[in-house]
């Protein structure tokens, strides 16, 4: 019993020794490249355990099939209007070809400094020969955008065959101006609201000056009219009255001299006025009597 212990010992020992050191687990979403002294023996892509020969006859060089997302910091490039942009990209991928990808790039780090640098240099070139006004503006139609993102990503596919791996799409997640810009573009904004507002003021104040002369030709045509209305009012009045008065003083002529005296008299003598008159003048004659002669 104790040899049969001791050898199922050994066995277990063995088994666990020859798991770690000739066998490599290959878990989803992973690709592994079995090396023999430095160069590729073989690829493998599918999840699962495989056997191999412990170091330093194999080695194996795992990477992640995932696909991945490289965000590379935020560059500055020119347009063909000489205009300053700040844009900030990002790059969809996985490895495709390990063998290659370990041939070009090594590792996952040196693959990210090749994919930012072509990515640099393939935005630079695109944006050089393309206007501000292509990439923002606000009529839809005169973006190129897009196409623009279209053209990248082609390019970016092309090289990325080139170093093992599969480019899905590349995208700018946000296009920023540099400060010295914005602040222009800002006073711009501003001075384009002013005029707008001085624009929209001027011609308030001109759609006003119209209606208030409107208005002041209206009442001046509405005041003549009725002063016009008023002025035949007051003639037909003064004309029916003077029939009136034609009439009454025709039926007393003496009784109507007598009145107007008196009303002329009456506007003589009012206040202080000292009057110096002849005996024999008509007032004094019908102020004393009462009666003409």
């Amino acid at each position: 019993m104790k040899k049969l212990a001791v050898y199922l010992v050994i066995v277990f020992f063995i088994v666990i020794l020859f798991y770690i050191f000739c066998t490599t687990v290959m878990v989803q979403g992973s690709i592994a490249v079995i090396m023999g002294f430095g160069k590729p023996v073989k690829v493998i892509t599918k999840p699962g355990i495989y056997i191999k020969f412990p170091y330093p006859f194999h080695s194996v060089e795992k990477m992640d099939a995932r696909l991945i997302m490289l965000q590379p910091r935020p560059s500055e490039f020119l347009t063909a209007d000489k205009k300053n942009l700040i844009l900030e990209n990002a790059i969809c991928y996985r490895i495709q070809d390990p063998v290659l990808f370990m041939k070009t790039v090594r590792d996952k780090k040196g693959l990210e400094v090749r994919l930012t640098d072509l990515l640099s240099s393939h935005t630079g070139l695109l944006l050089g020969v393309k206007e501000l006004s292509e990439i923002v503006n606000v009529n839809q139609e005169k973006i190129k955008f897009k196409e623009m993102n279209e053209e990248i990503t082609a390019l970016m596919q092309k090289d990325g065959k080139n170093l093992g791996v599969q480019v899905k799409q590349v995208f700018i997640k946000r296009i920023m101006l540099p400060y010295e810009n914005t602040v222009a573009v800002y006073d711009r904004m501003r001075a384009e609201r002013d005029r707008i507002a001085k624009k929209y003021i001027a011609e308030g104040e001109e759609k006003a000056l119209q209606i208030r002369a409107e208005a002041d030709k209206k009442s001046r045509t509405i005041i003549a009219e009725a002063k016009k209305q008023e002025a035949i009012i007051k003639g037909k009045a003064d004309a029916e009255a003077m029939k009136t008065y034609g009439n009454a003083y025709q039926k007393n002529l003496r009784f109507y001299r007598f009145l107007r005296s008196l009303e002329a008299y009456s506007k003589m003598f009012s206040g202080k006025t000292i009057f110096i008159l002849d005996e024999k003048s008509p007032i004094l004659k019908i102020l004393f009597s009462g009666k003409e002669e």
